[in-house]
């Protein structure tokens, strides 16, 4: 019988979310039969990139492995990628969505953060934004890359658009808003971004918060209080639970499976995607191992909960 290794968080910050992933491949195994061994790993460490490394090295030199499902984060895939594809082993990764991702036999579901920007510059325009200020954090492989690519795609659809790094805790922030119909946060939520998006509230009540899916957090949105909470939305990759694509994930590399028969087989049929109708929605698989759909996630905020904002 074959394997399919599954490298996942299940200890640490991200662990929920990481079993959420897990729980939906159990559930597509369960559907399909008993055809493959499920071998489970856990991602997370001290040190988590290397730990996707590790685990990576164990599928790889694992003759009856078929698939690799996972990592979960960006940076994890980044190590994982070239292991798996020196070994010609297929990987789907379920949820990571930097654009710098590639890999032989790579595979990812959610739209990649191009994607976003996009969506987001189309929010912007049909909720009449003539101006946006762009704030990030200093996350060279997150919040300034993202950041910048977002203001890019924003003054190509006609925005005027400054963009800075995000405010000392001594500066004042309403200083560079300016005329700004909206500020968009690209980064991570830190402890100071409640009191960030209530000065800019009351700099400008009218004004929109934006922020990327490192923003969208549940604790954060417990902070904000109705006023603010009206004129905020998130935008994140996902636009369904996180077992979802999990579910999908497995679905994807138990079809390979049964199409390609080996190894190379099973990477082959995973990469050649067209067409695909799922749980995610239909898809294909483009010639960088990236979906193709472009259906992003938007999020908003009600009675200090995150919501769909449909």
């Amino acid at each position: 019988m074959g394997r399919v290794y599954a490298s996942l968080p299940l200890t640490g910050p991200a662990a929920r979310f990481g079993r959420d992933v897990l729980r939906g491949a159990e559930l597509a195994l369960e559907r399909n039969g008993p055809s493959v061994q499920l071998v489970v790993l856990d991602s997370f460490g001290e040190d988590r990139e290397e730990q996707a490394a590790v685990n990576a090295r164990h599928a790889a030199a694992d003759p009856d492995a078929l698939a690799y499902l996972g990592d979960f984060h960006s940076s994890q895939v980044l190590e994982s990628a070239p292991i798996l594809g020196e070994a010609g082993l297929l990987q789907v990764a379920p949820v990571a969505t930097s654009i710098r991702l590639r890999g032989r036999t790579l595979v990812r579901l959610a739209p990649h953060d191009d994607v976003g920007a996009v969506a987001i510059a189309e929010w912007l325009v049909g909720a009449g934004v003539d101006e946006l200020l762009v704030v990030h954090d200093h996350d060279e492989d997150y919040g300034m890359s993202v950041g910048a690519m977002c203001a890019e795609v924003a003054r190509a659809r006609g925005l005027v658009v400054c963009s800075r790094p995000v405010w000392n805790v001594e500066e004042p922030c309403v200083d560079d808003v300016g005329e700004a119909d909206a500020v968009l946060y690209v980064g991570v939520a830190g402890s100071g971004a409640v009191g960030l998006w209530r000065d800019l509230h009351n700099y400008d009540p009218t004004m929109w918060l934006l922020g990327s899916e490192g923003v969208a957090q549940e604790w954060f949105a417990r902070e904000l209080e109705g006023s603010v909470a009206e004129r905020t939305r998130f935008f994140v990759a996902l636009r369904a639970p996180f077992a979802f694509y999990g579910f999908e994930a497995m679905a994807l590399v138990l079809d390979s499976i049964a199409v390609g028969g080996n190894r190379a087989g099973t990477a082959s049929a995973a990469l050649a995607t067209k067409d695909r109708d799922s749980v995610l929605g239909r898809y294909s698989i483009d010639a960088d191992g990236h979906t193709t759909s472009t259906a992003y996630g938007r999020v908003a905020v009600v009675d200090g909960a995150l919501v769909w904002d449909v």
